[in-house]
Order: structure tokens, then sequence, then C-alpha cells
């Protein structure tokens, strides 16, 4: 008789496999749908449905190249140069989620370089035919031949824990810089500050730290971390938590924003010359004299409409109603009173909500309300960091009898 039985780290595998790549197609499919509904902003789009094609091809690997299928002997390791674009799909996500009007430059083909790395380590088992390639001990290689092959493994993923730390340092530089932005455009961060997105970056990088660690540890005979129900469980936790974000991603940034966060890219033959202002501001043409009007312009314009009070406040909309572009606005806020639109409309918010506890008896969460706030959590926390007391604090010593 035959023997077919299976081994449970081999049906833990299978199986695995077999369920994240359906989660995998399904995903797909729902990402498909929302690039025909999304008209623009697409890049985080097309960066998720690269990340999970190559997932698929991974499980898809796993499914028919094991001991109980045997799929097609010429395809047999080639998605491997692929793994690298994981992070580079997951680059193009953060990025596409963190800029205004993300799209591709010229300078972005340097991306392709870890994927043709990855072939120049693998190249010494990928041009070996099929069926020798499955098993080059069993079809008389030289020693030459597999420390050769062996080198190039080890090298492919010394080059994976590379490519790891360069774009998760590239997310992460990504990510800081939005929560930048957002607090020069927006007075209102409530669903803007993608912590979800943070959330999901430290995950990628532990799951990929995961499997650095795995390999290190077959390199040196030791047990894998990854075998049996502990594979199936990181296979599934990959696959759901980014097919869950990827469909219910939405871009915070609207595209006015990009005029003000954004230098403009300006192609010369020569350097220009160095400019004490941001990039973005270093075309603005904005005098001295000009920074000063504009400045006085904005603190009568606030005051005598206390224009903090709304709570969707936005640096359009303070532009407009001021009458001045909304770069300019910009410019004066971080050159001239050296804060942030977010910093600047919150410190008028505090101040406004001082004079109230001071003078009414208005409980806090509706003077919160009042000043612009829209939650009370907020509105203490931005007390407190602004006056250093909390606002039943400040109304005890500074309520007028």
């Amino acid at each position: 008789m035959i023997d077919i039985s299976i081994a449970p780290d081999d049906l833990w595998l299978f199986s695995g496999s077999m369920i994240s790549f359906a989660l995998c197609i399904f995903v797909l499919l729902g990402l498909l749908l929302k690039l025909r509904d999304t008209k623009s902003h697409r890049m985080f789009v097309w960066a998720m449905i690269g990340f999970f094609s190559i997932n698929a091809a991974d499980h898809l690997a796993e499914l028919i190249y094991n001991p109980f299928i045997w799929g097609p002997e010429w395809l047999f390791q080639w998605h491997e140069i692929f793994l690298p674009c994981f992070m580079i799909a997951l680059y193009f996500f953060v990025r596409g989620l963190t800029s205004a009007a993300p799209k591709l430059i010229r300078r972005d083909w340097l991306h392709l370089i870890p994927i043709a790395l990855s072939f120049l380590c693998l190249s010494p088992a990928l041009l070996l035919p099929g069926e020798i390639r499955r098993d080059p001990e069993a079809h008389g290689l030289t020693q030459d031949h597999l420390d050769l092959i062996q080198l190039g493994d080890d090298a492919f993923w010394t080059l994976w824990v590379v490519t790891v730390l360069i774009y998760g340092t590239l997310c992460a530089r990504k990510l800081i810089q939005h929560k930048r932005n957002i607090r020069d455009v927006f007075s209102d961060l409530t669903g803007k500050t993608l912590a979800w997105l943070d959330a999901l970056v430290a995950t990628i990088l532990i799951l990929s730290l995961i499997v650095i660690v795995d390999e290190v540890l077959d390199l040196l005979n030791y047990p894998e971390i990854r075998f049996g129900p502990t594979e199936f469980l990181y296979d599934l936790v990959l696959v759901f938590s980014f097919g869950l974000f990827a469909l219910r991603a939405v871009p915070p940034l609207p595209g006015w924003t990009s005029a003000v966060l954004e230098p403009p890219v300006i192609e010369t033959a020569t350097p220009a010359p160095p400019s004490p202002k941001p990039d973005r501001y270093a075309r603005s043409g904005l005098t001295p004299e000009d920074l000063n009007r504009y400045a006085d312009r904005l603190t009568q314009r606030m005051e005598v409409g206390q224009l903090w009070r709304n709570h969707a406040l936005s640096l359009r909309a303070l532009a407009s109603e001021i009458s001045i572009p909304s770069i300019h606005l910009s410019e004066v806020l971080n050159t001239k009173l050296g804060m942030s639109f977010y910093d600047y409309v919150n410190q008028c918010r505090i101040r406004d909500a001082c004079e109230l506890l001071a003078t009414t008896s208005h409980t806090i969460l509706e003077i919160s309300e009042t000043v612009g706030f829209n939650s009370k959590s907020t509105f203490n926390t931005s007390f407190k960091k602004v006056t250093e007391q909390t606002p039943s604090q400040w109304r005890a010593k500074h309520a007028r009898k």
C-alpha cells in the first residue's frame, strides 16, 4: 500500500495557505471595485493590489509545491524575487494615503532595484531547470554550485532584512511628516491622524521580523518560530489585518492641500540659490511688509468674527474668509507667527474658553463645543497643554464673582 498520510505541520501549512489565498482573492476583488469607485488618490489602492497579488502568489506557491501536490516545475521559486515588493507596496500605500496629490515621479524607478538584486541573488538556482531546482542535491550538482546556491539564498534574506529596514524607515518618516502636515491645514484632527496606519506599519515590521528570525534560526539549524498552528495563525493575521485596512482606507488630505504642503518641482539647468524660506514658500513672493500686513488682517478678522468657533475650520476656509491665498496664510502662520494652523486656532479657542470659564456658568462641555472643539477629551488635553491647568482648575482660580 502507498502511504499518503500527511504530517500535521504540512496540513496546517496547506490549510493556512488555502484560507489565506482565498482571502487574498476576496480582498483583490474588493480593491478592484474600490479602484473603480475611486476617481483620485488611487496610488494607495494600486499599492495594495500589488501587495495582495504578491501575497496571493506566495500562498499559491505554498499550495502547489508541497509533499502531496506537484506544481509546474519551471515556475518553482520564481515568485520569491518579488518578495521585497511587500515592503515596497507598503511604502506606496503609506505615500498614497499621506500625499495630497500622489503621483509617480522619475526617481521611482529606483524601487525596482530590490527586485533586480533579488533575481541576482537567486539566479544560481533560478537559472537551473525546474526539476533540478526543486531538489538540486539529488541531481548531482557539484558542491561548488550547491555552495553558490546557498550563498545566493543567504544574500537574498540579507537583502530582505535591509529592505525591511529601509522601507520601514521611509514609512515611519512619511507618517511623522503627515502628522505635521495635517496640523498645517486642519483645526480638527479627528479621523485624520492615521493612527491606525501607525499600527499597521508596526504590524508589518513585526511580522517581517518574525520571518527574519525564522531564516536565521533555520540557518543555525534551530527550530523555526513559524510551524504548524503558529504559521497558520501568522498567515491569517497578515492577510486579515491588511485586507481590512486596505478596503477601509480613505485618504485624509483633500487635493487643495497640495498647493500648501508640497513644494513645486522646478527643473532648471543650474541649481537655484538657497532660500531662507522653507521649500514650500520659496517662490511665494511675499515681502516682510506683506507678512506683517497679512498677520494684522488675520488677527483682526479672527477677533471680529470669532472664526475659531467653526468646528470644521480649515486653512482653506480661513484663507477665504480673510481673502488671501492658502499658501500665503500658511506662510504667515509658519514663518511670521511661528506655529501651525492647528496650534494657532487652538490657542484662539483656549483663550475664548478661558474667558467663558471665568465669566459664565456654562458647563465645561458646553464651553468646549462653543469655542469649536468636537470632543471634551480633546478640549481638556489642549487646554492643559496651553495653560498647564485643567478647565476646572482654571475656573476655580479665575472665576469672577
